[in-house]
């Protein structure tokens, strides 16, 4: 069973930290609304629970989180009670309903889209999610990306 970790990448992280530095404008640390803002502005739209979840996480005093408490604080990973988007998503490129998709898979929405690559840069865009070198998106790489 794959660990439910989430690694964030450098630039990730220096994303995450220029978005604080924007709303905290030098404060050391946010109000609940305040690091929501935050939130939106890293493009994350939590449920209300996921929400309440994360601030707990946060280990907010008085009120209040420290970037630090912010930046670890990761939102649930989507798995079976993800939301229906995302899902959807996935079996727009698993219409098979196989639990992966493959280059071709890809290559049908992207034409569908109106994008026409070359099947290089499809096996690239696939070789940048997939963690098990089998040129197959399964439904946690999938999920892990759309987390990240």
């Amino acid at each position: 069973m794959k660990a439910n970790l989430t690694l964030v990448t450098p630039e990730r992280q220096a994303e995450i930290k220029e978005a604080w530095n924007l709303i905290a404008e030098k404060k050391p640390s946010l109000r609940k609304k305040e690091v929501f803002k935050v939130m939106r502005a890293l493009g994350m739209a939590p449920t209300e629970h996921e929400w309440k979840e994360m601030w707990t996480k946060m280990e907010p005093v008085h009120g209040k989180v420290e970037f630090h408490g912010f930046s670890h604080a990761r939102a649930p990973r989507p798995g079976i009670g993800a939301p229906a988007k995302i899902q959807e998503a996935f079996e727009l490129f698993d219409s098979e309903r196989k639990q992966y998709f493959d280059a071709n898979d890809l290559d049908r929405v992207m034409r569908s889209l109106n994008e026409h690559l070359t099947m290089d840069q499809i096996k690239d865009m696939i070789l940048e999610v997939d963690c098990q070198g089998d040129y197959r998106i399964n439904r946690d790489e999938f999920l892990d990306m759309m987390a990240t």
